[in-house]
């Protein structure tokens, strides 16, 4: 299934959080990979995790999340 034009999240330096969404996606090894337009500006590396590039936006699958941002609006309303 691609995830190209899904919205995404990464959260970074322990409590920001960044919202893009997917533009392209690879396959290195045995990982996915997307490449993300970000919305607010990109992510911070500070712990210089090999599972994504900031340089090149390319994030490996498991450090972002797909979500609904109808259904995330829905719940932040709630609060």
């Amino acid at each position: 299934m691609s995830l190209v034009g899904k919205s995404v999240y990464h959260i970074h330096d322990m409590n920001k959080i960044q919202f893009g969404n997917v533009i392209d996606e690879k396959l290195d090894k045995t990982w996915k990979w997307v490449k993300v337009n970000w919305l607010n500006g990109p992510p911070t590396n500070n712990y210089n995790s090999p599972s994504l590039n900031i340089k090149t936006n390319w994030f490996r699958i498991d450090t972002v999340q797909v979500f609904n941002p109808q259904d995330m609006i829905y719940d932040l309303q709630a609060l």
